[in-house]
């Protein structure tokens, strides 16, 4: 797509096509936060009447880029019922009239999911990223990203806007998906499911992939149109780059909505139970949920994944509290790469390592809410933290030695070994205490 920043379409939706597939109506669908990498929360008023605002429609796409009938044909054998929804995502892919929260019978946009919807079914629900190119409310959520300030840890409030952090820290279009984007989601997520499936024989919990899609231009240039005004030069070269493919859209299968940790302060607000864990009990079981996340992070080692790449630090991994699903599952796998891949034995242990940190901090997060750590003088690690380590070790590295399988380097790093004759060497292989080569420091 060339041009990316070109004249705005006078009708978003040009070129776009109604159908009627899977209890999606054309045209008119009735009904049924915002999520990002960073955190967001400031309320915005979705503008058009509730009714008008939470439609889903469907759009035709111009192309068809990723089908999992042609490309993982197993996964749609494993979930038949899913066969006439992929029929109805071939010929068209639902968008939400607003990016604006909404909670109806047939489709439900949570708290804090900016680029995502769902679309309840009997089994679950489809999942539809990246659609919000065509949401009548999309230009002042623009302008809300705008006026929001990031926190980064460490480092306080920048000046970056959460407009300009998208593209120039995670290389990601606002409120939209590039074609890199949602291959790789789609293809990581395929990777992970197929590879459960052959060894486990069923269905895992994390996303099921269905189909990519690319907007026709019409669709891309508006958005970009409208969100050129917005960024300062190196941000929209930046854009450029990213979108020169066009845009693009992805569905998905998953077993429910998937609320994730980092929202449970909006869902627990309001119960009336005294203190976070009881509320959270009443919401979800946490055993059960941490039981599900250490399954699943033993599996995806035994499998030979790692759970993160290095190029997704600071950007989102699937295991920390912006994607683990508090029903035990994780989404957004696009951070997963495969241990064999990771040549270099350091930035293999950091990136296992990483995922171990992020996995405690997600059920920190997850147990004690935004409750301060018992600090005292100990800071780093906390003593909330040290315990959370304690427990989740060893019982993540006995469930990799259980199902086996794990790339060498992993099962040696989680093997028991006395730790005296053990650290030296292990802190060495980080590069700590190592001269620069060089002379330089």
């Amino acid at each position: 797509m060339n041009d990316v920043f070109g004249e705005r379409a006078s009708d978003v939706a040009s070129g776009m096509k109604g159908g009627t597939k899977d209890g999606i109506r054309k045209g008119d669908v009735k009904k049924g936060d915002i999520k990002g990498d960073i955190d967001i929360d400031i309320d915005i008023d979705g503008g058009a009447a509730r009714d008008d605002c939470a439609i889903v429609t469907c759009h035709a796409p111009a192309a068809i880029l990723w089908d999992a009938a042609d490309a993982a044909p197993e996964l749609v054998a494993a979930r038949p019922a899913l066969a006439d929804a992929l029929a109805a995502l071939r010929a068209g892919m639902p968008a939400a009239g607003r990016i604006a929260p909404f909670d109806e019978p047939a489709a439900v946009r949570p708290y804090r999911h900016l680029r995502a919807f769902y679309l309840r079914r009997a089994d679950g629900v489809l999942a539809i990223k990246g659609s919000e190119i065509l949401a009548a409310d999309v230009e002042p959520h623009l302008r809300m990203l705008g006026a929001h300030r990031v926190e980064f840890p460490g480092r306080g409030r920048s000046l970056f806007s959460a407009l300009e952090h998208f593209p120039l820290n995670e290389q990601k279009i606002p409120l939209a998906m590039s074609i890199d984007e949602a291959l790789d989601d789609v293809q990581a997520a395929a990777a992970v499911q197929r590879a459960h499936l052959a060894r486990f024989g069923c269905i895992a919990r994390v996303p099921l992939p269905l189909v990519a899609i690319r907007w026709p231009d019409a669709a891309a240039h508006a958005h970009l149109a409208r969100l050129a005004p917005l960024l300062t030069r190196r941000a929209r070269r930046a854009v450029e780059r990213v979108a020169a493919d066009g845009l693009g859209a992805l569905a998905y299968h998953y077993p429910g909505v998937a609320h994730r940790v980092a929202h449970l302060p909006q869902l627990l607000a309001a119960r009336p139970e005294n203190g976070w864990l009881a509320r959270l009990s009443a919401l979800t079981d946490p055993a059960a949920t941490i039981d599900g996340w250490l399954e699943l992070l033993a599996r995806l080692l035994a499998l030979g994944f790692l759970p993160a790449s290095v190029e997704s630090m600071g950007v989102g991994h699937c295991i920390d509290t912006k994607n683990a699903v508090i029903d035990g599952g994780f989404v957004d796998l696009g951070s997963v790469c495969r241990a064999a891949d990771v040549t270099d034995d350091r930035r293999l242990l950091e990136t296992l390592l990483s995922a171990i940190a992020d996995l405690a901090q997600t059920c920190r997060q997850f147990l004690l809410g935004d409750t301060p750590d018992v600090e005292a003088e100990y800071r780093n690690p906390s003593l909330a933290m040290v315990m959370v380590l304690n427990r989740l070790l060893p019982d993540l590295a006995a469930r990799v030695q259980r199902l086996g399988g794990a790339d060498p380097r992993v099962a040696d790093m989680l093997g028991t070994r006395p730790a005296a004759g053990a650290l030296a060497a292990e802190l060495t292989r980080l590069g700590l205490g190592a001269a620069p080569p060089g002379g330089h420091r």
